[in-house]
């Protein structure tokens, strides 16, 4: 079951969803078990400690994931899909999903201090953000999405990447000392962007605009937070008393609750056409 558009490309590898899983953690691995390690010998020097964490471990992640998607043959399917308004039902209230959650880093940044922020900081942090976005989208939305859509339907599909996503992020809370308490409360705000990411593909098309909006959303966090790691970072976030980004969050949250109820009709409708379908 699939929603890629069609196409001539080879595939070397079957997608199976214990290929996707593995690729997410040879991530992990290198992001933050890696990027941890690095990170420590900053000492208390954020702008040293994101440097290490970043910049040296996320360019070879994503390079074996995309020298992986490319010699698998997947390259289509991990880039790009049928956007959700060209599909029948074209569904077009689902585009306010990508709009709020752009929305909420952008009133966040509006309350950013960012006269308080040093030069180099947020230039480091732009280019690590940008390869955060980039791997664990190309990974999780990528390469994890396209072997569990192989066999399964969309619902499964939105909640393993979201479920996933949320939890590939629990081993750098744990590192850094973060309790039981705060750590589920992020996989569950996590695990929530996850679905939001998973809906900006589709409704795009593109794996790159989920990309962009990851990578821009975990800039404002860095910057607004000052931390040189993720799990300081959104420990360290409150948006109370942002208005924006308030009523931004709620939408989403109404929205996504939406889009669970809405993907599981697609799935019915899948399942239909297959039973209909002229053998």
């Amino acid at each position: 079951m699939t929603t890629s558009p069609p196409t001539t490309e080879t595939r070397r590898v079957r997608p199976r969803i214990w290929i996707g899983l593995v690729a997410v953690l040879i991530y992990v691995g290198f992001a933050a078990g890696l990027g941890n390690v690095l990170g420590g010998l900053a000492g208390d020097d954020a702008t040293a400690e994101f440097a290490l964490s970043h910049l040296i471990p996320l360019p070879i992640a994503i390079a074996a994931a995309l020298a992986f998607v490319r010699w698998a043959g997947w390259s289509q399917p991990v880039w790009q899909e049928t956007p959700t308004v060209r599909r029948i039902p074209r569904r077009w209230w689902l585009v306010s999903i990508p709009v709020l959650a752009l929305l909420v880093p952008l009133g966040q940044a509006v309350t950013i201090p960012w006269g308080d922020r040093a030069i180099s900081f947020i230039l480091i942090v732009a280019v690590g953000t940008l390869l955060v976005g980039l791997g664990e989208e190309l990974v999780v939305r990528g390469i994890l999405l396209v072997t569990v859509r192989e066999r399964h339907g969309e619902l499964l599909t939105m909640l393993v990447t979201a479920v996933v996503f949320a939890l590939a992020h629990v081993f750098g809370s744990v590192w850094h000392g973060l309790p039981p308490a705060a750590i589920a409360f992020q996989v569950a705000v996590l695990a929530m962007a996850g679905v939001g990411y998973y809906w900006v593909r589709r409704v795009t098309g593109r794996l790159w605009a989920a990309v962009l909006l990851h990578a821009f959303t975990d800039f404002v966090l860095y910057v607004g937070s000052a931390a040189g790691n993720p799990a300081e970072a959104m420990a360290s976030t409150s948006d109370a008393g942002n208005p924006v980004t308030v009523t931004a969050q709620i939408l989403l949250g109404i929205a996504i609750t939406a889009s669970i109820v809405s993907v599981i009709r697609e799935d019915i409708r899948a399942r239909r056409r297959a039973t209909n379908r002229p053998r």
